[in-house]
């Protein structure tokens, strides 16, 4: 998939192109709408299908303090919406000098002066969801940008919001689901499982010591569950493992400063993961972190959490 920080970067493709324009963290059900139906529509027509979003969130820039945690890094965003099949994306550069173009100066900056893109490489087609804003202020509105595409010759679909349980998807709501631990219907709206993601640091291999081996990161998602002991399935070299994940400071065998993500592969017979990168997807929570009197009972508890994890994870396929 094509990365481009430019418009006259994708002026210059031979091919029309059809948009799918929005922000897009956590690349959940309601952004795989506009984002499936644009693809679906290039195919049919010969185009290619690209998305159009920021390098980071406006308010990162405009109010800081306002801001809100994302669900993915850019990275991760990155990935997601190349597995959905997109040609490519134009990830502009959000500054201050670019929030303060107008609603038509943006449009012209991004589309060129009529007459100027090269043949072919035409925008024919923007979808965005009914919120989606641009311009100074957030001034355009997807009604405003379907008067400039009558004369820079694009046409505009809204794409109605997704509902779940009847209720609007949003990132914010999933934002909200995660923290207090309803990974169910955080899964529902994202269409996935909630997942952390990391490359395995060398621990103090306490847990191999008590016959659980497991593979530690460091969290760096701005959104995490609850603390607790978690039925995941983890994501290796491209196959995946039933597994069990403590996410937490380890308080029976030396508490941790801070939370890390403890990981126990059920299936697994290969060596150290040491520096390999791996996913984990939340399930479902199976209890709570907790202090025991003993590493004796602490080893009893984990053998059940390992039952409880495996029947989840095989429910789960």
């Amino acid at each position: 998939m094509n990365v481009l920080t430019q418009p006259e970067m994708l002026r210059e493709l031979n091919s029309p192109i059809m948009l799918a324009a929005g922000f897009f963290d956590g690349v959940h059900i309601g952004h795989q709408c506009v984002l499936k139906e644009t693809i679906s529509r290039a195919r049919e027509t010969g185009a290619q299908a690209w998305a159009l979003t920021f390098n980071r969130h406006p308010l990162a820039v405009l109010a800081p303090s306002k801001a809100p945690p994302l669900l993915m890094t850019r990275e991760e965003r990155l990935e997601h919406l190349e597995s959905l099949g997109l040609d490519g994306v134009l990830m502009l550069t959000f500054t201050r000098k670019l929030a303060l173009q107008s609603p038509e100066h943006f449009v012209r900056w991004l589309c060129g002066e009529p007459g100027q893109a090269l043949p072919g490489g035409k925008l024919s087609e923007v979808r965005c969801g009914a919120n989606w804003r641009f311009g100074s202020r957030a001034a355009g509105t997807p009604g405003l940008l379907a008067k400039y595409g009558e004369f820079y010759g694009f046409r505009v679909i809204i794409v109605p919001y997704a509902l779940y349980q009847d209720e609007e998807v949003s990132s914010t709501r999933i934002r909200f689901a995660i923290q207090v631990g309803d990974l169910k219907n955080a899964m529902g709206m994202l269409g996935r499982p909630y997942s952390m993601r990391g490359t395995v640091m060398k621990g103090q291999g306490l847990g191999a010591s008590l016959g659980f081996a497991t593979a530690n990161i460091q969290p760096q998602s701005d959104i995490l569950p609850p603390l607790g002991v978690y039925a995941t399935r983890t994501l290796l070299n491209g196959r995946y493992y039933h597994s069990l994940s403590n996410f937490g400071v380890c308080p029976t065998v030396g508490a941790n400063r801070d939370p890390i993500l403890e990981t126990h592969l059920l299936d697994y017979s290969g060596g150290a993961l040491y520096n390999q990168h791996i996913v984990i997807d939340f399930l479902c929570k199976i209890r709570e972190e907790q202090r025991f009197a003993s590493t004796e009972e602490l080893v009893f508890q984990i053998k059940k959490d390992v039952q409880s994890a495996r029947q989840i994870s095989s429910q789960s396929k």
